[in-house]
């Protein structure tokens, strides 16, 4: 039975737990059969084992699956013996008894990693759906041209080992049904394009992670267009509809509850963009680095780190898990509930209305000259963060932040709070060493904003003033200190990225060729560690000096 589900393709990679409650019958027990045990606890294994699946409760029949699906009676396998697992396998169970509802489902994923760099995706569907006329093809293969490299061949199992794993499964036709499937029509959004799955975190050296239920949707903008990237983004939504309401997980240091969290694949500077020259400058951390810069200048910000990713047990890559600074968040760290905040991603409104927004953008576009209207309007944002976010951007030469996207923005409804701003999607950033960035300007903006200020004598006072705090004397992006933070990021992915490297490295130059060359095979020695190096020897060195003086040629700072 198994040697027949491993030649099918189903052999493949860690899964998850608990899909969501299986709904009881008309007329059955309120009360459920308990869920299935499993003998041995997922994770990476090199040797072939057995496998018992028991429930304690009596006289109930357990049916299992090894495709992902959800297992209930007469769907799936009647569990009848020891079973032996000696290949990568997902393995979802469900206990069935008279008289009582089904248990939940749950999901033990077994992982042998020889396997997963042999993956070519038998079995499942070949293309993901059709976009702008055309049948998109898919590409699951792990290419063998880095498998097998000198350079790489011996370093790619250590390098799926060394960071943690997120699975997710869910059925097949949920994710890649063309009617259905989330990731066949990626361009669909909202709820009614949201589908139940089980997501596990697990680490590489055994420390403890999570598996639940949750909701999973694809997640951004452009990079939902099949063209623009085949490797999409996710947003998981944890609901009580699919298990228990909240993840509570100590995911960013101690303490830790999530109603959303996002698993980013990527887009600008990344090696598969459409441009050559972006592609050139794929390193996968800019947005991360952002992220936790602004924290380092004082302020909340989402946290982030780095995962390789699972779908129904196929490997997908290297992703960065992170917060959503939404509503939730923002309630999190400033206390109350969401509903008590405007919050806002670009132009799209998530809680609240936009009415205090519309004021304080009305008193901007008014001008901001006197001291009169600077009082006015720092009665509607914090005035200290701001700056601390423009300068950030502008240290980073952000080249994609305009009124529709990539910037949220968060108040207290009552008491009357102020605006603070929240990076999100960074990648446009750290590109030229003397790039400037601060002649961009859009309304409804934060840009608008700083044109409009910077008219103002105290705000340009407060502005130098902050630009010295962070940008010399060991402030937040002084050179060492903006150099040590992507450094860390470095260290942690200089073996994950070969297996990054394996996924999609080749899609551009093998699979689809799109605006912009060169088309080439993306690696870490020929591509990632240049770029890094770049960063790290001529960028961080000279970029405080060169934006301080973007900053001296413009008035807002004195030496």
């Amino acid at each position: 039975m198994f040697r027949r589900l491993r030649a099918a393709g189903h052999w493949v990679f860690l899964a998850l737990l608990f899909c969501g409650f299986s709904s009881p019958v008309f007329g059955a027990s309120s009360k459920r059969a308990a869920a299935p045990v499993f003998s041995e606890a997922r994770g990476i294994f090199e040797k072939p084992f057995s496998l018992e699946l028991t429930s304690k409760t009596a006289g109930a029949k357990i049916y299992f699956t090894t495709n992902g699906s959800a297992p209930e009676e007469g769907k799936g396998t009647l569990y009848r013996g020891t079973l032996r697992v000696a290949s990568t396998t997902v393995l979802r169970a469900v206990a069935i008894a008279d008289g009582l509802a089904p248990s939940e489902i749950v999901t033990e994923s077994y992982l042998f990693l020889p396997d997963v760099v042999k993956q070519a995706g038998s079995g499942f569907p070949t293309n993901w759906g059709v976009n702008l006329g055309k049948a998109v093809p898919a590409d699951y293969e792990i290419d063998p041209e880095i498998t097998g490299h000198p350079d790489y061949r011996d370093q790619m199992l250590p390098a799926l080992q060394a960071i943690p794993m997120v699975s997710v499964v869910m059925e097949v036709e949920d994710l890649f049904g063309s009617k259905r499937g989330i990731y066949a029509n990626p361009k669909e959004s909202g709820a009614e394009w949201e589908r139940p799955a089980s997501v596990e975190l697990m680490f590489p050296k055994g420390e403890k992670g999570f598996r639940v239920g949750c909701g999973i949707r694809i997640q951004g903008g452009w990079n939902r267009r099949p063209e623009e990237s085949p490797k999409h983004s996710f947003r998981l939504l944890f609901k009580k509809k699919y298990g228990p309401g909240k993840l509570k997980f100590p995911l960013f240091g101690a303490g830790g509850e999530f109603d959303t969290l996002i698993l980013r694949g990527g887009c600008n500077n990344t090696w598969l963009h459409w441009s050559g020259e972006e592609r050139k400058r794929g390193d996968f951390i800019r947005d991360q680095w952002m992220r936790d810069s602004l924290r380092e200048m004082g302020h909340p910000s989402a946290h982030g780190f780095f995962v390789h990713l699972y779908l129904n047990g196929l490997y997908w890559g290297l992703y960065n898990l992170c917060e959503r600074p939404s509503a939730p968040f923002v309630a999190a760290h400033f206390g109350g509930k969401p509903e008590d905040y405007d919050v806002r991603n670009g132009d799209h409104i998530l809680e609240g209305d936009g009415e205090s927004w519309k004021k304080m953008m009305s008193l901007a576009n008014a001008g901001v000259k006197t001291d009169g209207e600077f009082a006015a309007i720092a009665q509607k944002v914090d005035m200290p963060e701001l700056v601390d976010y423009l300068i950030l951007n502008f240290y980073g030469a952000n080249a994609d932040w305009d009124h529709a996207s990539n910037w949220y923005a968060a108040r207290r409804r009552s008491p009357a709070g102020k605006f603070e701003f929240f990076v999100w999607d960074g990648e446009r950033t750290l590109e030229g060493v003397t790039d400037n960035s601060m002649a961009f300007d859009d309304d409804q903006s934060p840009p608008r904003l700083f044109h409009k200020l910077k008219e103002n004598p105290e705000f340009r006072r407060l502005f130098g003033e902050r630009a010295r705090l962070h940008l010399i004397n060991g402030g937040a992006l002084s050179p060492a200190k903006a150099a040590e933070r992507y450094r860390k990021w470095v260290e942690k992915l200089d073996l994950p990225v070969i297996a990054e490297s394996a996924r999609w490295g080749d899609y551009r130059r093998d699979v689809h060729r799109y605006k912009t060359g060169p088309y080439e095979l993306y690696t870490r020695k020929d591509h990632w560690r240049p770029e890094v190096d770049r960063l790290l020897n001529q960028y961080f060195p000279k970029r405080s000096d060169a934006v301080l003086k973007q900053f001296e040629e413009r008035g807002l700072y004195r030496p």
